[in-house]
């Protein structure tokens, strides 16, 4: 027997939820990779500024390190809206 409508259509939306996910990880991976290249240019700066005594670049990288974080979230919510999605009643046409 051949697939019925209900299958053709959870099949290509789990197809499309798998992509919208490795593009959802892509984007995460890159966000963490910028924010970890930040993180390293600011306690570099830091340490220049430690011996001055400036404040600025510790609160730049602790927004940087807060940046990185709140994309690995973003990624994971992301997921699991994906996840429910997918296990909804399927409309009926």
């Amino acid at each position: 027997m051949g697939k019925t409508r209900i299958t053709k259509k959870v099949e290509k939306l789990e197809k499309e939820a798998d992509q919208l996910r490795k593009k959802a990880e892509k984007k995460g991976k890159q966000l963490q990779s910028k924010a970890s290249d930040r993180i390293e240019e600011l306690s570099d700066e830091i340490e220049g500024k430690n011996k001055k005594g400036s404040k600025t670049g510790l609160f730049a990288a602790i927004l940087a390190a807060g940046a990185g974080i709140a994309a690995v979230v973003l990624k994971k919510k992301r997921d699991q809206e994906l996840d429910e999605a997918l296990w909804e009643e399927p409309r009926s046409i």
